[in-house]
Formats: structure tokens, sequence, C-alpha cells
């Protein structure tokens, strides 16, 4: 499998040599894949409700109430199983440090994707 290569702001990147960078396996391909639909609105991609719109999250309550946590878990995990990795395949951890929560998601014991949702 091999994708373009693309910048956080949505551009492809180039190689040395000037042509189009493609990704050089799997893992960096599920990687890519997976980092688009953390950071994409849900109806980011217009027909393609992909996304995982943690945006929605931001002013939440975290901390003593849990249930911020488990509903960013729910979301991401909703979106990954979406048309792309098979429920069980991956695990979503959240650890929140002050008001910002910390969405990681793992690939056997690999961590494919991280971002961060300030509540």
């Amino acid at each position: 499998m091999a994708d373009f290569r693309w910048t956080s702001m949505g551009g492809v990147l180039m190689d040395g040599a000037g042509d189009i960078a493609l990704t050089q396996s799997v893992t960096e391909e599920l990687s890519t894949m997976v980092a688009t639909r953390l950071k994409a609105a849900l109806n980011g991609w217009k027909l393609y409700p992909i996304g995982a719109s943690l945006e929605t999250f931001i002013g939440s309550p975290v901390g003593i109430n849990q249930n911020t946590e488990l509903a960013i878990q729910r979301r991401v995990t909703s979106a990954l199983t979406l048309q792309l990795l098979p429920a069980g395949s991956f695990t979503v951890q959240t650890v929140t440090l002050g008001n910002e929560v910390q969405v990681l998601v793992y690939l056997g014991q690999s961590l494919v994707a991280s971002t961060s949702v300030v509540t």
C-alpha cells in the first residue's frame, strides 16, 4: 500500500528529486489515515463522515467527571472503525493533564497517532 505523504495543513509533500513523496510502509500509511480521522471534523470530508470531530469537546469538564474521556474514546473508536480498522485491532487511550486530554491510538504495542483536546 502506498499513498501520498502530506503535511499537517493538508498539502502534498515533495521528495528530494522534486516528485510527489509517497509513504514508505503500511505502518506509515495507517498512521497517516488515523491522524486524518483524529483531526477531521465529522463532515470535514463532505460526503464521507469519517472525522472524530474532537473539537466538539472543547470546554467540556474533565478531571472528576470521566464521562468526557469516555465519550472521546468512543468517538475516536467509532471514527476508526468506519471502513478503516476492524474493532479490537487498535486501542484508544486518554490521559488528562490539567485542562487537556491527550488522545493516544495504538496498533498493537505501537503508538500510531496522538492529538490533544483542550477542555
